[in-house]
C-alpha cells in the first residue's frame, strides 16, 4: 500500500480546517467543552503534543489500560460536558475499544466522535450507535505519521489552535532540508552514534516524546535502528548524537512534524529499512491474546527472565537500559521511575554508557516496542508490574483492565524473549514500592 499520504497531508488538511473547526465550535455550543481522546500511538501523541505545547487544558489523552488511569479519566471532568475521541487507523485496537466501551456506559453517543480507516469496525461501530460524526483517517497515511492528517488537526480544533497558520508554516518547510537531517542521522548511526538525544527548547518539549514514536518505530528493523532518548540528562557518550535544534514557537509544530517525517523516511532510506511496517509488534499482541484466553485463576506462568542483578551484570559497552512500566501513569509515579532511572544510569556508566529510557506500558508498545524486538540487541529491559489497588470492568469483554494490563506486559515479555533479548521482570505489591528499585 502507498504510505506517502502524509506529504500532501498539510494541504489537504488545510483546505479541511474550516469544516474541523465548525465541528468543534458547534461542540462547544452544545456543551461538551472538553475532550477525551481514547486512542495509542499515532493516534493519541499527536493530540497530547498540541495540548501541551499550547497550555491548553480543555483536552486529555486516555492511552493506558491501568484501572486508575481510567478511573482517573473518567474524573479528570464532567462526564456530561466531554466529547470522547475514539482513535484508531484500523478500527481494532483492543486499548481504545476497551475505553470506549467503557465510555459508552456512561454517555450519550452523540458524546462521541471516531477517526478511523474507511470501512472499518469501528466505523460501522460508530455509525450504528449514533456517534456525533465519524472522520475518515486517509487510508494512505500510517500512524505515525498522521499527525498532520485529522488525527492532530480535529484536536488542534477543539483545542482552539491556529490550525490554519500552523498547516501554511508545515507547506512552508524546507524539504531538502529536512531530508538532509535524516541522511546525517543516519550517517551518524552507521558510523555508531545510534542513539539519539532529543532536546526540543521547553515551549516545545513535548514533542520529543512524538518523535521518540516516529523513530523507532520506523528503523527499529532487521537488527537495525536508532534508539530516541527523551528525558535523559546525561547522554554524552561515544554513541550518542544530541539534536537541540528545534523551533520554540508553538505555532512551527506542524513544520517540525514534516521536517521529522521527511527525516525519518530518508534516515530509513539510508538504513536500508521500510520506514512505514512495524513487524514485530504483532508479536506482543499475539502473546497478549493467549494471555487473555487463559483462565483468569490459572497459576502464573513461570518465564525464563532474569533479576535485576543479573540484568545489570549483563549490561555491555554501548547498551541502553529501558524501564518499561505498567504502573499508574501519574506526575507521582514518573518521578519515582524517573529516580530509578538516574540511579540505574549512574550504575551502568562504567563500561557501558548511561543511556536510558523510560516508557509506560501498555503506551509503549506503540511507540519503541517495535525498536526493543526489532531493532538492535543492545538493550537491557526491566518490566515492572504491581497489583492493583482497584479494577475495572470492561462491559462487554469480559475482563477487567487490570486483566488486559497485565496480558500485555507478559505478552510483551514473551515476545523479547522470543527474540534474544536481556530481560528482568519486577512484580511489585504497590506501585509506589518502585523506588525500591533505585537501589542497584
Amino acid at each position: 500500500m502507498n504510505r506517502l499520504g502524509w506529504i500532501d497531508a498539510p494541504g489537504r488538511s488545510l483546505a479541511q480546517f474550516a469544516r474541523l473547526a465548525a465541528f468543534a465550535e458547534a461542540a462547544r455550543a452544545g456543551g461538551l467543552t472538553h475532550t477525551l481522546v481514547c486512542g495509542m500511538g499515532g493516534s493519541s501523541l499527536a493530540p497530547r503534543v498540541l495540548a501541551a505545547t499550547f497550555e491548553r487544558s480543555s483536552l486529555e489523552v486516555l492511552d493506558s489500560t491501568d484501572p486508575a488511569a481510567v478511573l482517573a479519566a473518567e474524573r479528570w471532568h464532567d462526564p456530561h460536558e466531554t466529547l470522547y475521541l475514539i482513535a484508531s487507523k484500523s478500527g481494532t485496537t483492543v486499548e481504545t475499544i476497551a475505553a470506549y466501551r467503557y465510555f459508552a456506559a456512561r454517555a450519550r453517543p452523540d458524546q462521541f466522535v471516531a477517526v478511523t480507516d474507511p470501512g472499518t469496525p469501528l466505523e460501522t461501530l460508530a455509525r450504528e450507535a449514533g456517534f456525533r460524526a465519524v472522520f475518515e483517517h486517509p487510508a494512505d497515511v500510517g500512524g505515525r505519521y498522521a499527525a498532520l492528517t485529522v488525527v492532530g488537526m480535529l484536536p488542534a480544533a477543539l483545542l482552539g489552535v491556529d490550525g490554519a497558520t500552523l498547516l501554511e508554516r508545515a507547506l512552508a518547510l524546507d524539504v531538502a532540508a529536512a531530508k538532509a537531517l535524516g541522511i546525517r542521522l543516519a550517517e551518524a548511526a552507521v558510523a555508531g552514534r545510534d542513539k539519539l538525544a532529543l532536546r526540543p527548547p521547553p515551549p516545545t518539549a513535548s514533542l520529543a516524546g512524538w518523535i521518540e514514536q516516529l523513530v523507532a518505530e520506523s528503523t527499529g528493523k532487521e537488527g537495525r535502528g536508532v534508539v530516541p532518548v527523551v528525558g535523559c540528562p546525561d547522554t554524552g557518550g561515544p554513541d550518542v548524537q544530541a539534536i537541540s535544534e528545534f523551533s520554540a514557537d508553538p505555532l512551527d509544530l506542524g513544520a517540525e512534524f514534516l521536517r521529522w517525517e521527511y527525516a525519518t523516511w530518508a534516515l530509513c532510506e539510508r538504513l536500508g529499512v521500510n520506514a512505514f511496517d512495524q513487524p514485530d509488534v504483532e508479536a506482543a499482541k499475539t502473546f497478549a491474546r493467549a494471555a487473555l484466553e487463559r483462565a483468569p485463576r490459572a497459576r502464573p506462568e513461570r518465564l525464563p527472565t532474569l533479576s535485576p542483578e543479573a540484568l545489570r551484570r549483563a549490561a555491555k559497552a554501548r547498551d541502553y537500559f529501558a524501564i518499561l512500566a505498567y504502573l499508574p501513569p501519574t506526575p507521582e509515579t514518573e518521578a519515582r521511575l524517573e529516580a530509578v532511572r538516574a540511579a540505574w544510569g549512574r550504575s551502568l556508566a562504567e563500561g557501558v554508557g548511561p543511556v536510558t529510557t523510560l516508557g509506560f506500558g501498555p503506551r509503549y508498545l506503540h511507540s519503541t516496542g517495535q525498536l526493543h524486538k526489532g531493532g538492535p540487541n543492545t538493550g537491557l529491559f526491566l518490566v515492572i508490574t504491581a497489583a492493583d489497588a482497584v479494577d475495572v470492568d470492561i462491559p462487554g469483554m469480559g475482563r477487567t483492565f487490570g486483566q488486559l494490563k497485565r496480558a500485555q506486559a507478559l505478552g510483551d515479555i514473551k515476545a523479547l524473549l522470543a527474540k534474544g533479548r536481556r530481560v528482568a521482570h519486577v512484580h511489585l505489591a504497590r506501585p509506589e514500592d518502585v523506588t525500591a528499585l533505585a537501589a542497584v
